[in-house]
């Protein structure tokens, strides 16, 4: 009896242990996601850079569609892609073209460091987007005040 007792607690044990794939349809298809904070080349995003973020609903967020997205930062500037995305692994891999007109450094910065995702972590409301433990974007699902963050 007791060699059943042992096999059970093992087999649950191992079935607790397997990893869940996140729903990637329910994270990004068809949902917007704001930025709302993250540090970029090693330094947090802060002062009237970080308000930006939160200044008009028109920018600074990623549209996803079912492989396509769009993006749009600070001034306006505009850019599209596709999107892949590994719900077991909880990775990402964006392939974005250039923005149309000129960016701001910190545009620049954070288009670059969204080109180099390759991890999210969160969850419906809210968004991790790494490049690397040194370089992220957070992102909420709705435009949130700044000091919220």
């Amino acid at each position: 009896m007791k060699f059943y007792t042992l096999i059970a607690l093992c087999t649950l044990m191992l079935m607790g242990a397997c990893k869940k794939s996140d729903d990637i349809g329910k994270l990004f298809e068809g949902k917007t996601w704001y930025f709302a904070n993250g540090k970029i080349q090693g330094r947090p995003i802060s002062g009237d850079d970080l308000k930006k973020f939160y200044q008009n609903n028109d920018t600074y967020r990623i549209v996803f569609g079912t492989e396509n997205l769009s993006g749009t930062l600070a001034t306006g500037n505009t850019f599209i892609g596709t999107w892949k995305a590994d719900g077991k692994k909880q990775t990402i891999e964006f392939r974005l073209s250039e923005p149309a007109g000129t960016l701001s450094e910190m545009d620049r910065a954070i288009f670059n460091n969204l080109r180099k995702t390759v991890r999210y972590e969160g969850d419906e409301n809210q968004m991790t987007l790494k490049a690397d433990d040194q370089n992220y974007i957070s992102c909420s699902s709705t435009r949130t005040k700044e000091s919220a963050y």
